[in-house]
């Protein structure tokens, strides 16, 4: 990997980012663990965002699959796209970006489910469980898909295990209407609502309740936990929105992520109610007989709840028809991409490391 910049070409590169960046209209987030893990089972409840045009995620995802050529891609993905809130999109990518002069190698395996009432009318628990054996799709505690190791020809769950994922949460609006419909901004602003995450470990034979799965550590969102979370500061090509730490929120107990013009980021709207009572946060379990894994958190909440202030702005996902591709970029046109291979804003791509040409 060739990661050798002139002074010249970083300010040309920056300068057009800058450009490129500041002529989005349009403002989303994303929520990831600053933590990653091999195995798992992650939870969350949430209330999703819709409207044509969006997609309102929960996803695993291996922080340096961006990188191509002989980095494993890694990812599990939970999707509502916004043209049809009353099913969401389950995938597996795994393979090879491009990189290295390698082409994309990527694999994907998408499937939809039904969920009813619809995504953005009531709450529901989604869940995904990570082993060597199998991954597992939840929905209010069913089971509504299951990929096993050796199933198939493709070999993902297999290929899964070659590198650890954090938990990610992302809100955002791609340009292509034929996956997610067409675009309208009269529907904004739009919010996707978490009441809690849950991340277990995975313990076979050790687990709670007879499971294979012992929890780590809930999160009900009283406050904003930066040693667990972190926001997303970038853009890409596809995203009509640039993905802003400014809009993403805890109130009320419970997380919001925004999709906003840009100028209008913020939340001062009511945040609706879950039937079903929130657990007890925690930190790392203390009282678990077993430590967490070396890859696993063990920060303990410190920070306070954050107003809700709409300040200034700036995902990192990028998808053509349910499937996940790493756009072409010129020779003269590389700079600064992301995971997906597309172009991001200078101040974002300390979180993807993504300061690389191929």
């Amino acid at each position: 990997m060739n990661i050798k910049k002139t002074a010249v070409k970083s300010a040309i590169v920056a300068a057009a980012l800058t450009a490129a960046v500041s002529a989005k209209n349009y403002s989303g987030a994303e929520l990831y663990t600053n933590e990653t893990w091999k195995y798992g089972k992650f939870e969350a409840r949430m209330q999703m965002a819709a409207g044509s045009g969006t997609v309102s995620s929960m996803f695993l995802y291996h922080n340096d699959s961006y990188l191509g050529g002989n980095e494993p891609w890694v990812e599990v993905d939970i999707e509502i796209l916004g043209k049809n809130p009353s099913s969401f999109q389950s995938n597996i990518i795994t393979g090879f970006g491009p990189g290295n002069g390698q082409p994309d190698r990527k694999v994907t395996s998408e499937d939809h489910h039904a969920i009813n009432p619809a995504s953005n009318q009531s709450f529901h628990t989604y869940g995904m469980e990570w082993t060597p054996d199998y991954v597992a799709w939840i929905l209010d505690g069913k089971v509504v898909r299951k990929t096993v190791r050796g199933q198939g020809d493709k070999n993902q769950v297999n290929d899964l295990g070659l590198k650890p994922q954090g938990l990610r949460f992302n809100l955002w609006s791609h340009e292509d209407a034929g996956w997610v419909g067409a675009w309208n901004d009269n529907i904004l602003p739009v919010y996707q609502f978490i009441n809690w995450v849950k991340v277990y470990e995975y313990k076979p034979g050790e687990g709670d309740n007879g499971t294979d799965f012992k929890l780590l550590w809930t999160d009900n969102f009283d406050t904003f936990d930066n040693n667990r979370w972190s926001k997303g500061d970038w853009t890409f090509d596809g995203n009509r929105v640039d993905i802003s730490p400014s809009n993403i929120f805890t109130k009320d107990g419970m997380a919001i992520i925004a999709l906003t013009k840009k100028g209008q980021e913020g939340f001062n709207g009511q945040v609706p109610k879950d039937n079903e009572q929130a657990p007890a946060s925690s930190s790392s379990i203390a009282s678990s007989s077993s430590s967490a894994p070396a890859s696993s958190s063990s920060a303990v909440a410190s920070s306070s709840s954050e107003q809700i202030i709409p300040p200034s702005s700036s995902s990192e996902t990028n998808a053509i028809r349910a499937v996940r591709t790493t756009p072409t970029i010129s020779k003269d046109n590389r700079g600064l991409v992301n995971a997906k291979g597309a172009k991001v804003s200078p101040n974002g791509h300390k979180r993807y490391r993504v300061n690389f040409e191929y």
